[in-house]
Formats: C-alpha cells, structure tokens, sequence
C-alpha cells in the first residue's frame, strides 16, 4: 500500500508542475535552459523527465523555442525563485490547483518518482516537501501547498528573497533521495551552473551511453 499521508494520492488530487526558466543564467554565460546536453535543450530533457508524473506541466518566467507549454510569467523580471513562487502559486490557487511541483530547468537528471515520493512525504500540516540528496536540500526541487501562499508573501514583505530562507517561515517536510543514482557523482539534481558544469554532464551521459552500448552489443564470438 502507497504511504499517503495526506489522502492526496488517493483523493487523485491535480499537481501542477512548473519548470524554473526565469533566471539570468549569468554564471552561465548564455541562456542555460536552451544549451545542449546531449543534443538536447536541458529545458526539454527536464520537461521530457517530469511531464507525465503531474497533471499539467507549465513553464516559469518565459517561454522558449519549441517548449509547448503554458508561461506563468514572474510578477518580478529576474528576481530570483521566491518572487517566482509566489507568481506560481497565485497562478495555480487560482485554477483550483492545491498542490504544485517545481522543477529547475538546470536539473536534468531528476528521479523518474521525484513527485510521488514528494506527495509520500508530505504529512499533515507540512506547507511543503523539500527534496534532499545526501542532506542537502534541494528547494528548487520540491512540492508546494497553495494554502502555503499567505507564509510566503510574509517571507517576501520581510526581506526574503531565497527559496532556502522562505523554508524559515514554512513547515517543511523532505524527501530523501541519496538511493536514486542517476547523474554525475550519482547525484539525480546535479546542478548546471557553468560550462564545466555542462562538460562534466556531457562526459556522464557519453560514459553511460557508451557502456549501454557494450550491454547491448554482448560478447563477441570468435570462429
């Protein structure tokens, strides 16, 4: 039987799920959500990763070439996470939604069951289920409460501008990942923040499509 605390699951309560893309992407150099790994804008391999565990997927901040989704435009131009959350929420409380999953669009390597064990997680009178990977916390990551909304417009009116600070004002629970192995250093929300970055991802997914091809090759038969 599925842990379920808050009978969300089976209650088959809507998540909507939000991909971040509103950042400047400055350490970056360029627009990181539209950079290639693999051939593909990270922006798609998150959306391609995520889509089917919510039940609608939109974009945060703006929208880019060839991603077909819903913009939920930041009320804050590049103002950072929290600001966006707060645009996010209003946005989903408004269509009714009672929960909402946000995804980084410089994570591509997210566990396949990050949602449902984010809703496994989240215990009655949580705000909020933070996913973490070897104990650190992955904000970016997580699942929201719209009833969450009115802690975190008093984080923003205080001076907060950080996902990490608003968890001060909130009741979170988290979900532990450290088992789910995929992604450099078998880290599943390694983090694309720079070319070296983005050289260290691209060497990953090269080791591990050359050893799949190995596996699928089979031994060679000498005559």
């Amino acid at each position: 039987m599925v842990d379920d605390p808050v009978g969300a699951i089976a209650r088959n309560v809507p998540v909507l799920g939000v991909i971040l893309v509103g950042g400047a992407s400055r350490r970056y150099g360029q627009d990181k959500a539209m950079a290639r790994l693999g051939g593909i804008p990270m922006v798609q391999r998150v959306a391609a990763q995520v889509a089917g565990q919510v039940s609608m997927l939109t974009a945060s901040g703006t929208g880019r070439p060839g991603l077909d989704l819903p913009v939920i435009p930041d009320a804050v131009p590049h103002g950072g996470p929290l600001p966006a959350l707060l645009s996010i929420l209003t946005w989903a409380d408004e269509r009714k939604f009672e929960q909402v999953a946000t995804f980084s669009c410089d994570t591509p390597f997210l566990p396949s069951d990050l949602v449902m064990r984010l809703r496994r997680a989240l215990k009655p009178g949580c705000d909020c289920a933070v996913a973490l990977h070897g104990g650190a916390a992955h904000p970016t990551c997580s699942l929201w409460k719209t009833t969450s909304l009115p802690k975190f417009r008093t984080a923003f009116e205080s001076g907060t501008r950080s996902l990490h600070g608003a968890l001060a004002h909130l009741k979170a629970c988290s979900a532990e990942f450290s088992d789910s192995g995929d992604g450099p250093g078998g880290d599943p929300f390694f983090n694309i923040n720079s070319q070296s970055d983005m050289a260290e991802a691209q060497a990953w997914i090269d080791r591990m499509s050359g050893a799949s091809n190995v596996r699928t090759a089979g031994p060679m038969v000498c005559s």
